[in-house]
Parts: structure tokens; C-alpha cells; sequence
């Protein structure tokens, strides 16, 4: 038996088909030629933060790496870089990016070394074939203070605590309200006035270089910027303006959305009044002046957590470096009049704790932390006296307050530490002298000299 033999069927091949598949080819290969290649060459850094041999670099600033893909955290409890002058702080991944907190902020003028280990891996599994080192230098701290120009208008100024002349920053044809350093010190907001009496806000460099808005406020008035920790976001207070040149209505907070200007209301009833925010250092906790609660709100972005700490004096709540506790000013009615306490306040446990002490009859505002959390500054006197407010200290948890100021004829206010905790600027306003005016002090703490920085000046900030 015989079977026939099925033809086989060809298919011709042109020019246009040797020219497509000898182009996959090449494809093939150099797709395997970069597998291979990035397997030799490993994970690579695209960018360092603070740059290599940056001078005046912050002393607030975090140490971030970004790589050429993203990676995975470390397993370990080894940081995958170290610092010298050693830094303690913590590490965190994100995408394609490793940042470094420091702890406590970085020594002024001082050089820093940061070597990266080999110990990051890419989620391809791709290593940090060899370590990289780089160096930077931190600058020396200026301060930041609000004083009048030449037509007497408020304008920001920055002066250097250890000699020269002080440079306004700012040139607002009708003044600036208020303003507010960024966590990283690179970005001043402030609220900008306007002839109908309404004012914008605008953000510009402490070197005073770069100037740009931040959002315009037609028909209101905008201030109070709170900047959130790790965040492009801020918070700030709006006052609608229902008729022009009259008096703005109530505060309500409002978000900015520095990435793409967006603004909506902080809360889903745009009724809720609200004023005076403040940040834990994590940018999780927040805090506000609640009126309707007549205490300081304390509410946790993440979950929703929230409790109040009562307060019917309106001031602001004082976060500790470390983001655990925050310090808010309360009246203590007593049978011999009344007394203003501070009162310490846990955001996980809501517990409080009366640092002033029970039954003292004192007047004890204006606290700040000190940069290591150890100590308060605060303004006191005793409650229903004429004398001016001194500046004391006193333990975190308030013991051993003593007072680093004593005339009674100096009312004393708004004190300020220094990024390495050795000197304290604060306000000094006369109470005799007509026509007086506030000016800015600095108070050295290890030789205890006190001398005047600027006249006719108030609100002390830091630059670190």
C-alpha cells in the first residue's frame, strides 16, 4: 500500500521579514546584555541630600538617597549608613528613596561625613556593589524676627546672633501679618498684607533669593500657616471677608497642597471654627485652638484619634521634639484668685500632668522645648501681680525651675532656643517708658550675658 505524501507548504520570506526578525534578535540580546549588565553594575544612587560639599546646609536637615529603582528595607537593625560625627536617628525607605532623621538637630558649623553601606538591596535583588561617601557643612544658626521698614511697615528680617547687620527679607508694599519656618528651615511662609485689608500667602527663601505665592486669598484673610512634618502639605487659617475693608468673620483652617495648589476645608463641616495648629515632629498629631470645645483639639490624621485638653486661655499647644507630649497654658481657678498653668499632655494616653504645680499662684505662658526635650522655657510671674513676666526654666517634667531674668520693670515674652540649646532669644518690652517699644535679647546660658540684638523687633524663630 502506498500513501501519498502531503505537500509542504512554504512561506516565502522578503527583505521586510529578515529585516523584522534580525531586529528582535538584536532586542533579545540587548535585553539580555542589560539584565546582565545591570546585575554586574548593581543598584545605582541618582542623588544625595544635603549634595555633596553643600556649605550652610541646615541643621535641621535629613540625609536622603535616591536610587535608580526602588528598594527594600532592611531587615536588619543596622543602618544602611553612618555618620561622622556619629548621629543617632532613624531610617526610612520609600519607592526610591532612603532618608535619615536625625534625633536632635545637627551641630552648627560643623562638617559631616556620611558614608552609605553596601547593605541596601533593590527589590530586583540587585546590590550596592561599593559604598559611597560624601560630605557637608552646616551652617552657622541666624534668627528670624519682624520689625518695622522704612515707611513703618512690618517686613521680615534675619540678623546672625554673633555680629553683622541685620537684611530684611521681605518688601511687601503693605507689610507682612505673620510668618512660619518650613521643618527644614529651607522655605519661609508668611501671610502678606493687601490695601482691602485681606492678605495673601507667600513663601520666600531665608537667603531672601527666592520669592514665589503660595495662594492667593481674594476676599479673605489668610494666615497662620502651619507646615506639616515629611509632608508637601500645610495648614493655614482662612477669615472670609464678606464686605471689603470690614472686619474678617471667624478662623477656620484650611489645606494647601504645596505640589498642586489645591486648598479645601480641613474639615467636612467648613462651619467647625478652628485657629492656632500646631504639629507633632511626625506630622501625625495635629493639633487647634477648638473654640466650640474651649480647649486645644488633639486629633490623630492616621486614625482618627482625638481628645481635648482644656484650655480657656485660646494659646497655642507646644509640641516636645520627640512628638510625645505637647504643653498647652490653662486658667486654675483658687479661693485667692486665679493662676495660669501648663499642663503636659499624652497624645496616646490623654493623660495630664500640672508641671506648674498644684495651688502656685503664678502666670506661666509661652513655653518651648528645649532641642534635646530636657528642659522649658517659659514666661512667668506671679498670678495678679503688675510686675513684667520673667523668663524661668524648669525640667520637662517640671522640676528645678529657677529664673533666668529678674526686673520687674521688663515684662518678658516669647522666648526661643537655640538649635544647640546654649542660648535663649526672647522679647523685652518696657513698662515705664512712653512711646516704649519690644525689642530682641539674647540670653546666654553657660556665661548667663545677656545683650540686645535688634530694637523695635518681635517673634523671635531660629534658622538652623
Amino acid at each position: 500500500m502506498s500513501y501519498a505524501t502531503a505537500p509542504v507548504k512554504r512561506f516565502p520570506i522578503n527583505r521586510f521579514d529578515v529585516i523584522v526578525i534580525s531586529f528582535l534578535l538584536i532586542m533579545a540580546l540587548v535585553t539580555a546584555l542589560i539584565l546582565w549588565r545591570g546585575d554586574q553594575v548593581g543598584l545605582q544612587v541618582v542623588t544625595v541630600s544635603p549634595a555633596s560639599a553643600a556649605t550652610d546646609v541646615s541643621t535641621r536637615s535629613q540625609i536622603k538617597v535616591t536610587f535608580d529603582q526602588d528598594i527594600s528595607a532592611s531587615e536588619t537593625n543596622q543602618l544602611p549608613l553612618t555618620v561622622s560625627p556619629p548621629v543617632s536617628g532613624t531610617v526610612r525607605w520609600d519607592g526610591t528613596s532612603l532618608s535619615f532623621a536625625p534625633a536632635l538637630p545637627l551641630a552648627s558649623n560643623t562638617l559631616y561625613t556620611v558614608t552609605l553601606t553596601g547593605d541596601v538591596v533593590s527589590q530586583r535583588g540587585r546590590p550596592l556593589n561599593e559604598a559611597i561617601s560624601w560630605q557637608f557643612q552646616t551652617g552657622q544658626p541666624r534668627l528670624l524676627y519682624v520689625a518695622k521698614d522704612a515707611i513703618g511697615n512690618d517686613q521680615i528680617f534675619v540678623i546672625d546672633p554673633d555680629g553683622g547687620d541685620a537684611v530684611q527679607l521681605t518688601q511687601e508694599t503693605y507689610g507682612v501679618f505673620d510668618f512660619a519656618l518650613s521643618p527644614d528651615a529651607s522655605t519661609i511662609a508668611y501671610s502678606a498684607l493687601r490695601e482691602d485689608g485681606g492678605s495673601d500667602l507667600w513663601a520666600i527663601s531665608p537667603e531672601g533669593q527666592t520669592r514665589y505665592p503660595l495662594l492667593t486669598c481674594p476676599e479673605a484673610v489668610c494666615n497662620g500657616v502651619a507646615w506639616q512634618p515629611n509632608s508637601d502639605r500645610l495648614i493655614y487659617e482662612r477669615r472670609n471677608m464678606l464686605v471689603p475693608g470690614a472686619a474678617p468673620g471667624p478662623p477656620r483652617l484650611w489645606w494647601l497642597n504645596l505640589s498642586n495648589s489645591e486648598t479645601v476645608a480641613v474639615f467636612d463641616d467648613n462651619q467647625i471654627l478652628g485657629y492656632g495648629a500646631t504639629w507633632a515632629s511626625d506630622g501625625r498629631w495635629l493639633s487647634y485652638i477648638a473654640p466650640s470645645s474651649q480647649g486645644v483639639q488633639v486629633f490623630n490624621v492616621d486614625d482618627g484619634r482625638n481628645f481635648v485638653v482644656p484650655s480657656r486661655l485660646g494659646g497655642l499647644a507646644v509640641w516636645d521634639p520627640a512628638g510625645e507630649s505637647l504643653l498647652v497654658a490653662d486658667l486654675q481657678p483658687s479661693d485667692e484668685g486665679f493662676a495660669v498653668h501648663l499642663l503636659k499632655a499624652s497624645p496616646e494616653t490623654g493623660e495630664l500632668v500640672d508641671l506648674s504645680g498644684e495651688k502656685q499662684l503664678v502666670e506661666d505662658t509661652s513655653p518651648t522645648w528645649s532641642p534635646d526635650g530636657a528642659w522649658i522655657a517659659l514666661t512667668r510671674k506671679a498670678a495678679g501681680a503688675s510686675m513684667g513676666k520673667q523668663v524661668w526654666l524648669m525640667r520637662s517634667d517640671g522640676s528645678e525651675a529657677h529664673s533666668l531674668t529678674n526686673d520687674t520693670e521688663i515684662h518678658h515674652g516669647l522666648p526661643a532656643w537655640s538649635p544647640d540649646g546654649r542660648y535663649l532669644a526672647f522679647q523685652r518690652f518696657p513698662l515705664r517708658e512712653i512711646d516704649a517699644k519690644p525689642s530682641i535679647w539674647l540670653f546666654d546660658l553657660e556665661t548667663e550675658d545677656l545683650h540686645q540684638l535688634a530694637a523695635d523687633s518681635n517673634r523671635p524663630t531660629w534658622i538652623p
